[in-house]
């Protein structure tokens, strides 16, 4: 085999391997957030990673010894969230969030991750 062969087959294979390590790093974070009522409207998604958007629905906060309950609500539907974790300091009733888990029908979602969006203290009045 000649020396050029043998630099262009290793220039492959190393860019192969790059683009493979870009992919499996980055790759979970191309998951944008959808909303409550395309999650329920959206058969494909039972069992499937999600990242959802939603208020928390005044009332429906648990704390239980196995985690936390609440609904989140898109204004048209809500949606359970189960979350096992430390809560957001900006968690609180009404407060936008975004959940991040796996979305089982009938049971709502299983966050792995919860992000509590800080209202602006820059919006005008």
């Amino acid at each position: 085999m000649e020396r050029r062969t043998r630099i262009l087959i290793t220039v492959v294979i190393v860019l192969i391997l790059l683009g493979y390590l870009v992919y499996s790093t980055v790759g979970g974070s191309f998951l944008y957030y959808r909303t409550v009522s395309e999650v329920k409207m959206d058969e494909s998604l039972h069992g499937k990673p999600v990242r959802v958007i939603g208020k928390v629905v005044k009332d429906s906060f648990e704390e239980k010894e196995s985690g936390y309950r609440f609904k989140i609500s898109d204004g048209k539907e809500e949606i359970l969230v189960l979350y096992k974790g430390i809560l957001p300091s900006t968690f609180k009733e009404d407060a936008e969030v975004i959940a991040e888990g796996i979305y089982e029908r009938g049971v709502g979602i299983r966050a792995k991750n919860l992000l509590a969006r800080c209202p602006s203290k820059y919006i005008t009045k």
